[in-house]
């Protein structure tokens, strides 16, 4: 085996086990908002003694589900794209497209980081009412998500540019 065919493998090896981690937080985190849901439900509708608390937790276990999961676990074609024109075009040349297209979303990203910063500068002044969480701790996620989808968008760029237009789909 050549050391590229090597690298390519723990490559591969690495991707896979970093997203079965990430499909386990996922669902830990699905598993913990579905548990506080129902705890509200069971104590408002059956004890009569709403929890206050658990409205607050489930907002920010939805967040941070659905941050974390989009960022790490959705393909780039799974998200919303507008592509009728590129479809038009051969395989290869729509493959250049989607690939300059997500280089390009990919630069706009990245240029929003100091943006996102500011926004998480001043989320860190906010708490929730009941339980006092500082709600910059879950919009830290939201660098998180900008700097992955920044990477994703490179690599999915640079493999459909390459491979063409199925390659990233």
């Amino acid at each position: 085996m050549e050391h590229t065919e090597i690298a390519l493998t723990v490559i591969q090896r690495l991707t896979s086990r970093i997203a079965r981690i990430c499909e386990w937080i996922s669902a830990a985190l699905f598993a913990a908002l579905f548990l506080i849901f129902v705890a509200q439900v069971f104590w408002r509708y059956v004890l009569r003694d709403p929890l206050v608390w658990t409205l607050e937790v489930a907002g920010i276990l939805f967040v941070t589900l659905s941050l974390f999961t989009a960022a790490t676990q959705m393909r780039i074609r799974d998200h919303v794209a507008l592509d009728l024109v590129v479809d038009l075009f051969p395989n290869r040349i729509a493959g250049l497209a989607r690939g300059f297209s997500l280089w390009l979303f990919g630069t706009i990203m990245l240029l929003s980081i100091p943006d996102t910063i500011d926004v998480l500068e001043w989320m860190y002044r906010e708490r929730t009412h009941a339980i006092k969480f500082n709600l910059g701790h879950i919009f830290v996620l939201m660098i998180f998500f900008v700097v992955t989808y920044v990477v994703r968008a490179f690599l999915d760029g640079f493999v459909m540019a390459r491979d063409g237009a199925d390659a990233g789909a």
